[in-house]
């Protein structure tokens, strides 16, 4: 069992990890399109009809990306300055709420999403010429991962009262 769960945990890390770089990656690349936007609107007098949807697009891999990441590292929004002041037990509570607070809107943000990008499969985006259904994909991975994420955080706080292992200091649950 434990082997299943050291297997599970370490495809997880890689999924973060995996969703860390596509959100740089499409920083970087987002930066470039508003930088080429800029550069052809006021340089070259020719704004190019992309840049903005290109760039809107990246956003959402960025925010969402980064998003899955920082619910997998616990660093998602919470009640930290009520839960901190509460009793250990009380606070373990919390932590479940917390945590399945985010599984369920991770798993409905990935269900909707996916209905909205099958709803939009044969649209076309005007300026980029690509099915409606990327602008949705964002969404959906980004929930999927945020259920999952919250999911190894509910499982192990179940189990055993703190966060999934070798997740940073300051997510575990302590008695002090």
């Amino acid at each position: 069992m434990q082997a299943l769960h050291r297997g599970l945990s370490s495809a997880l890390a890689v999924a973060a990890r995996a969703a860390i770089l596509i959100a740089g990656i499409a920083m970087v690349a987002m930066t470039a399109v508003v930088a080429w936007g800029v550069f052809g609107r006021f340089v070259l007098n020719d704004t190019p009809a992309w840049a903005e949807a290109s760039a809107l697009l990246l956003m959402g891999w960025v925010i969402l990306g980064a998003a899955a990441a920082g619910v997998r590292e616990g660093f998602h929004m919470g009640f930290e300055t009520l839960r901190d002041t509460l009793p250990p037990g009380l606070a373990l509570a919390f932590h479940i709420i917390s945590d399945l607070t985010i599984t369920v809107f991770g798993a409905a943000m990935a269900w909707y999403g996916s209905d909205l990008a099958l709803t939009v499969w044969d649209a076309t985006l005007p300026t980029l010429g690509l099915p409606g259904t990327v602008e949705y994909m964002p969404i959906t991975l980004g929930g999927a991962l945020m259920a999952l994420f919250g999911l190894e955080r509910l499982v192990a706080r179940l189990a055993t009262g703190r966060a999934p292992v070798g997740l940073p200091a300051d997510t575990i649950l302590t008695d002090s």
